[in-house]
């Protein structure tokens, strides 16, 4: 009997054991299996349905689940999702307020001209500004538009800045209450903090995104993309909408434990369908 219990505890303490290093190796990304894990989940995150939706009603009822309110003194301009890499976040209209970026993505609209920010920037026109946390898990925030986890390169390279071209021509969806807005990725680059240059009014319409990296926080990724298309709900493809079906896809603003309320999405509260 206690040669059985001597043997139990052994099978025991090595599960412990290859457990605890099975831990430290995706936490730490010992031989980049952090990373590939990542690159696993992002590929398949986003749910891509190209279902016809017939119906203008259901339309209607993706939208109003995508534009309700949710955090009280934050106004909602709309969602933002790249499928490519698992993004859907709501966007609300300061990223300039730890209670901004603590509910979101946020647009970001201070410039050289307007230190102020007092020009409220219109999705499918100018430039229009856009900022989220990067929680450096490649899974919430914009962490997702860093190529490589905890690895400053490509952007960085021997204190050197570089742009990036791993997500070129991809889309970025910017939906509101009037429509979607398809933008295609044109490069990646690295900024300082300070740099509010990337924010000027521009005549082509176009998304910037801002988000840190990391290790090197001192820097910005910033993510440009360009509009090619605009739609109606009504008209939009069925595919397109369908990365908007707060019931069919997961969020990603990282409420679990960092910011206030729940994830809008399928991992929360399903666009307000979810009782909870």
């Amino acid at each position: 009997m206690k040669k059985i219990t001597t043997i139990l505890i052994e099978i025991i303490l090595g599960i412990v054991l290859i457990l605890g290093i099975g831990y430290a190796a995706y936490q730490y990304n010992w031989f980049g299996i952090h990373g590939q894990v990542v690159k696993e989940i992002q590929s398949h995150k986003t749910t891509v349905d190209t279902t016809p939706i017939k119906k203008n009603s259901d339309r209607q009822a993706i939208m109003r689940r995508l534009m309700r309110d949710t955090q009280p003194g934050l106004q909602k301009q709309g969602f933002v999702s790249v499928p490519q890499v698992g993004i859907l976040e709501p966007i609300f209209d300061d990223a300039y307020s730890k209670k901004g970026l603590n509910a979101g993505a946020n647009y970001a609209n201070r410039t050289q001209n307007d230190p102020q920010g007092t020009q409220a920037p219109v999705m499918g026109q100018g430039n229009y500004g856009l900022a989220s946390h990067n929680f450096d898990d490649g899974l919430t925030g914009f962490s997702g538009l860093q190529q490589h986890y905890q690895d400053d390169a490509p952007y960085l390279v021997a204190g050197k800045r570089h742009e990036n071209k791993w997500l070129n021509n991809k889309p970025i969806y910017l939906a509101n209450a009037s429509g979607i807005y398809e933008y295609r990725i044109a490069r990646q680059k690295v900024v300082t903090a300070d740099n509010v240059s990337v924010l000027n009014t521009t005549n082509r319409a176009q998304v910037t995104i801002i988000t840190c990296l990391f290790p090197s926080t001192q820097f910005r990724i910033i993510t440009t993309g360009y509009l090619t298309k605009t739609y109606t709900w009504g008209k939009a493809p069925s595919r397109v909408v369908h990365y908007f079906d707060l019931t069919k896809q997961p969020t990603n603003a990282h409420a679990d434990w960092f910011n206030p309320g729940i994830e809008e999405g399928s991992n929360g509260d399903a666009g307000g369908t979810k009782v909870k």
